[in-house]
């Protein structure tokens, strides 16, 4: 039905219903008739900004779409003029994340041009957690302990991934030291 009222807005579609459109269709699981979309808001001549671009990385990360991400995100920054924000990093490292692709994600943080903070560094560690990889996931726990030493979300991440793999005595030391903090 939305897509009927979308089609049926001859010569009035915003950027905001165009945004939309594709927010719905990605949430939906249709990344790629999101994609499409997208292709058509260029050709309509409506120019894309910074929350069209979250819709569209979005759309990639959630139908593993690396290749087009990264395209995105370098038009994004080439033709558009848009310099990304922690939402864009965040789309492109829950993007390597999800394909499995860690070592890949890890490098784009660090080589990232914004400050580093910890909801990118939580995203790495929950593909780490998904992807059961241990020795990255103990990386990136050190760099949240930096910035946020207080979140039990992140022990509890780490700990999990401990658990799958079998590490009890490492899984011992992290609720050891949720307790030592008083962290729940």
């Amino acid at each position: 039905m939305d897509g009927l009222v979308f089609e049926r807005m001859q010569g009035k579609k915003s950027l905001v219903s165009w945004t939309s459109m594709m927010a719905g269709l990605t949430m939906q699981g249709y990344g790629e008739e999101a994609i499409q979309l997208f292709h058509e808001l260029e050709k309509s001549g409506v120019r894309p900004d910074g929350v069209t671009f979250i819709s569209i990385l979005y759309a990639c990360s959630h139908a593993g779409l690396i290749k087009e991400g990264c395209k995105y995100f370098s038009k994004m920054r080439e033709m558009y003029g848009i310099e990304p924000a922690t939402e864009h990093y965040g789309c492109m490292v829950d993007l390597y994340g999800r394909v499995g692709q860690l070592q890949k994600a890890y490098e784009f943080v660090i080589q990232m041009s914004i400050s580093l903070n910890a909801i990118i560094w939580r995203t790495l560690l929950s593909a780490c957690n998904i992807h059961n990889n241990v020795k990255l996931a103990e990386q990136v726990k050190e760099r949240l302990a930096e910035l946020d030493p207080s979140n039990s979300g992140d022990h509890d991440l780490l700990l999990n991934i401990y658990a799958v793999v079998g590490k009890w005595k490492d899984v011992a030391t992290v609720r050891r030291s949720m307790t030592d903090q008083r962290l729940k």
